[in-house]
């Protein structure tokens, strides 16, 4: 596992762990990774069954090419036996949900680090996500980022605006979404966070918008709860016609005026300066307008 796997993916979908239907399609959703969710998604009386089935899916998925974590409960209780049944070949990543302190988060890789043994993995195989579902997990960001195994931080952001006590509006969570962004930026780390309700599914403009503006952020992508949200998220990942035709000039340009001698140490593009900066954010940008060129086609379907 590397922290590269989570920096170019878009988005993570939600799957409930415990819903066959679901899972037996949801390979063909085109998120760029699955959250096989065993906390919220499975009633008490479930979990069981679902650890009993997660191990089957786990495999099918990953023989299908998916980039796979598993959301656990919160308690210890709870994640030690959700991991017991999560921690094979082809997981990528473990969720800890409400993750306000860094003791949670080295806990669980104390106890990934005896799973992986036990199931003959490399150690480290398996990253964590650290959800940040409260204001006190803001005031902890950077220590959680730089918890052990941690790749990425994600936003939960219902949870959050709850014990806030407000509505999941964008003003309340555009911040929230900044300081993620600058957290995981500063530990190498991916981010998955949007300035809007994740319970907004009927609204692909107002969700491809705050996709871009948390790009705009520096947020590298988005938790999705429904696969009617993936293409809108993506769209606000995709650079625009604009920007990918502007990153052309500036390379062009710069590879031009060093054909046959040393590179220039600056030069002038569309009236601004270009230095070494701005032409590692041109080539970034073409990358990944690369990456997000479609593939195929996909089925998004509404019938979650």
């Amino acid at each position: 596992m590397t922290v590269t796997d989570l920096t170019v993916r878009r988005s993570l979908l939600f799957v409930p762990a415990g819903n066959e239907r679901l899972l037996a399609r949801a390979h063909q959703r085109g998120a760029d990774g699955l959250i096989l969710d065993l906390e919220d998604a499975v009633p008490v009386s479930g979990k069981e069954a679902a650890r009993l089935a997660l191990p089957g899916h786990l495999d099918r998925l990953a023989a299908a090419g998916q980039y796979l974590v598993v959301r656990t409960g919160t308690d210890r209780t709870e994640w030690e036996e959700d991991l017991r049944a999560a921690v094979r070949p082809g997981l990528r990543a473990v969720m800890l949900p409400k993750a306000e302190h860094p003791r949670q988060l080295a806990e669980m890789a104390a106890f990934l680090r005896v799973r992986e043994r036990e199931r003959g993995l490399p150690d480290g195989s398996v990253g964590l996500i650290a959800l940040i579902e409260s204001p006190a997990a803001l005031f902890a960001l950077t220590a959680l980022a730089g918890a052990p195994r941690v790749c990425a931080l994600a936003f939960g952001s219902e949870d959050f605006s709850l014990a806030l006590g407000v509505a999941p509006t964008p003003s309340v969570l555009t911040e929230p979404c900044r300081w993620i962004a600058l957290a995981a930026s500063a530990a190498g780390i991916a981010s998955f966070a949007l300035p809007l309700s994740l319970a907004v599914l009927d609204r692909p403009d107002a969700l491809a918008d705050a996709a871009r503006q948390a790009r705009g952020l520096g947020v590298t992508g988005a938790l999705c709860v429904h696969p009617g949200q993936v293409a809108a998220v993506h769209a606000g990942w995709t650079p625009d016609e604009a920007g990918t035709a502007w990153a052309r000039r500036v390379t062009t340009a710069w590879d031009a005026a060093g054909a046959g001698g040393p590179a220039p140490g600056a030069l002038r593009v569309d009236g601004q300066m270009v230095d070494a900066p701005v032409l590692r954010r041109a080539r970034a940008l073409l990358a990944a307008a690369e990456a997000a060129a479609p593939t195929g086609t996909t089925d998004h379907g509404d019938d979650r």
